[in-house]
């Protein structure tokens, strides 16, 4: 544990950002947020408690200098062991989207200029509702709309591991498998938007390549289980997610998600701007159907960033 903190420690002063840790779970891997103080506020009760998970997420309340709005940040881990496990934990985690309140806000219905002038509220007072960011190792794949990435062929005889398999899909009576897409569906049902999927919308195809499994063919190969859920309205501020290729260093590539700091304070705002329609309503992108899952993972790992040395 000494050594954990010491590292802990070495990273905050790393990267010049202030650092936040979830109690240990029933693994050795925690869960952790850095933030940027010169970018984020950060009020005394900012980390709060998420109870009745195996690996606590790190729960932050966040602002942003120019707007009284709150963003519910969760940094989570689903089980890898157990698809009910991940279901009920995602559940849970809804707690925060609740926060978001998407139809509430000057944002909701037209305003007129002198609601424009003067939205509710003053500086003392938080608004009804806030942002909601998500973000983590789902443990499980998303749902094929939208993807350029198929799913494993579970039933393939490369896919070695059994027991992963169980993990990851389900068995059907006609013998063929399914894959568990149990956090994106309770996330896109709950009003959620994947930044990654926003980003490819607008072009940036890149950042839905693989996240995972670059080397464990035997589980079947590369997969796109690191994403970040962002609410309907400031997931619009996303400017580029990258796929950083880490290789080398983990076993899963580095998500960035870039937004832009005026779109975002306009998000949480609300005044001039509304929500996504949902996922389902109008995806960004037709169903994939291409069968040929090594061109999809060759061709999008292809363009992925390699990570830049620290001096």
């Amino acid at each position: 544990m000494d050594a954990a903190n010491r590292r802990f420690e070495a990273t905050q002063s790393l990267l010049g950002m202030r650092g936040f840790r979830a109690p240990m779970g029933e693994g050795n891997n925690p869960t952790g947020c850095f933030v940027r103080e010169s970018t984020f506020t950060i009020g005394p009760n900012a980390q709060r408690r998420l109870a009745g998970f195996a690996t606590p997420p790190t729960y932050l309340v966040l602002g942003i200098p120019g707007t009284e709005a709150d963003i519910h940040v969760g940094i989570f881990h689903g089980s890898f062991c157990s698809p009910p496990d991940r279901r009920r934990e995602t559940f849970k985690l809804t707690r925060l989207i609740d926060k978001v309140k998407a139809d509430q806000g000057p944002g909701h219905q037209p305003r007129t200029a002198d609601q424009l002038a003067n939205p509710p509220g003053d500086a003392q007072t938080k608004p009804a509702w806030a942002a909601c960011w998500l973000l983590g190792d789902t443990n499980d794949l998303p749902e094929p709309d939208g993807e350029l990435l198929p799913h494993p062929d579970w039933a393939s005889p490369q896919i070695t591991d059994r027991v992963h398999r169980t993990h990851r899909a389900e068995r059907q009576n006609d013998r063929s498998w399914h894959s568990y897409t149990d956090t994106d569906e309770i996330m896109l049902n709950s009003g959620m938007h994947d930044a990654a999927r926003w980003a490819a919308h607008h072009g940036q195809l890149t950042a839905l390549a693989a996240t995972a499994g670059h080397a464990r063919p035997d589980q079947g190969g590369p997969v796109r289980i690191d994403r970040p859920y962002l609410d309907a309205y400031t997931v619009q501020a996303v400017k580029e997610v990258h796929v950083i290729n880490m290789k080398g260093y983990s076993d899963h590539d580095l998500v960035v998600i870039d937004l832009w700091r005026r779109k975002l304070v306009e998000m949480l705002q609300r005044r001039t701007v509304e929500a996504l329609p949902d996922w389902r309503e109008r995806p960004y992108l037709p169903r994939v159907t291409t069968p040929d899952r090594r061109q999809s993972v060759a061709s999008l790992a292809r363009n992925t960033a390699r990570p830049q040395a620290v001096s």
